[in-house]
């Protein structure tokens, strides 16, 4: 599980301050990578050579790649604090690799460069393996590898640098519609963009299935969908922060917040407050001081006989910056933080002081109450 609680990526390292994680299905593709170079790529450029040396040329390149892909995401980082963005964290995934920024850019100049600094990285590797794999002292198979990650950190810029939100190339079109049309709707032109480029991909990946290409057609549609998702996200969260415009935290949690003692056990917890009251989450406190937060999902993953045997305090979620935000911090940045965390609810502090409880439903109902009285009579 990782540091912030949620159990599909783990932490690996940490770079210039920013933390390094691995989804569970970066496994997946690491995988098909090595067997790919290994069984394909690298017998086709030497056949003479043994199989255990096409084996580990795979693995070395496909190491290579993924620290390419961290050195692209790093170089995001980088670009985005130069502007004032503080990135939270990356995290390495079967299509890839992100950088979770804090917040917004502030402006489309900002958007502009920190999407620009990623391709131009990959570039910048491109062209020193290429360089790298001509050096005369290079043995063959290492300027197997060197080719192998020049072409692939060139495709890797190219691709991304293809107009399309929220590929970094359409990021680069937001940034530089933002100034004439704003934000709201230059996030609209480039999530077009990004939807019409999802379906080419998947229709190219219907179109090599029908030709006998499996794999490479698979592929393309789990790619197109995943943008296709990724677009229509990216523009309802630009809706969203134009709706909650103002709004903060504040304005938005529950007050009156029950809590719950550390020291009983989970299945007193279980009858006495979440199945009588149907709340989803309690702070839980010692001393009374907040320690952290018991939700019904912690509950749930332990069998009866746990719950007998295992403290409240013992299956909370132990008090930590990601469960906490400020009352005064704006509502989109606070959700934000929730989905980073995994978790539909925060704790609401000012040091450490308990104010209250932000939960995902609190939020949800208060945008249904503002569009309908935002609509009017009926």
């Amino acid at each position: 599980m990782s540091a912030d609680g949620r159990s599909d990526r783990v932490q690996i390292a940490r770079v210039i301050g920013i933390p390094i994680y691995l989804h569970f299905s970066w496994v997946i593709l690491f995988a098909l990578i090595v067997w790919t170079l290994s069984t394909g790529y690298f017998p086709a450029q030497d056949p003479d050579l043994p199989v255990s040396s096409h084996w580990a040329k795979g693995l070395v390149a496909t190491l290579l790649f993924f620290v390419s892909i961290l050195l692209h995401e790093l170089g995001h980082a980088v670009a985005g604090h130069r502007h004032g963005l503080h990135t939270r964290s990356i995290t390495l995934f079967m299509f890839g690799g992100v950088a979770q920024l804090d917040k917004d850019p502030k402006d489309g100049k900002a958007e502009f460069w920190t999407a620009a600094a990623g391709p131009a990285v990959s570039l910048v590797l491109a062209a020193f393996f290429y360089v790298a794999a001509s050096l005369p002292i290079m043995s063959a198979s290492g300027a197997a590898v060197g080719r192998y990650l020049a072409l692939i950190n060139l495709a890797l810029a190219l691709f991304n640098l293809v107009p399309a939100f929220p590929l970094d190339g359409g990021r680069l079109l937001r940034g530089a519609l933002w100034g004439w049309l704003g934000k709201a709707q230059a996030t609209r032109v480039a999530s077009g963009a990004g939807t019409l480029f999802a379906f080419f991909l998947i229709f190219s990946g219907v179109f090599s299935l029908l030709g006998g290409n499996t794999f490479g057609g698979l592929w393309y549609i789990l790619i197109g969908w995943f943008l296709k998702d990724a677009a229509a996200a990216s523009f309802q969260q630009v809706r969203l922060d134009e709706v909650l415009r103002g709004v903060t935290v504040r304005d938005a949690m529950v007050e009156d917040v029950e809590s719950m003692p550390g020291t009983g056990p989970v299945s007193e917890a279980a009858r006495e407050r979440f199945m009588r009251t149907g709340y989803g989450s309690y702070p839980v406190t010692r001393a009374g001081a907040v320690v952290g937060l018991l939700c019904l999902k912690d509950v749930l993953h332990l069998t009866p006989e746990e719950r007998d045997a295992t403290s409240v305090q013992g299956a909370m979620r132990p008090l930590s910056e990601a469960l906490v935000i400020d009352p005064d911090v704006p509502l989109p940045v606070a959700l934000t933080r929730m989905a980073g965390a995994g978790t539909p609810r925060l704790l609401v502090m000012e040091g450490q002081r308990l104010l209250g409880l932000l939960t995902l439903n609190g939020v949800i109902r208060r945008l249904k109450v503002r569009e309908e009285l935002a609509a009017g009579p009926r």
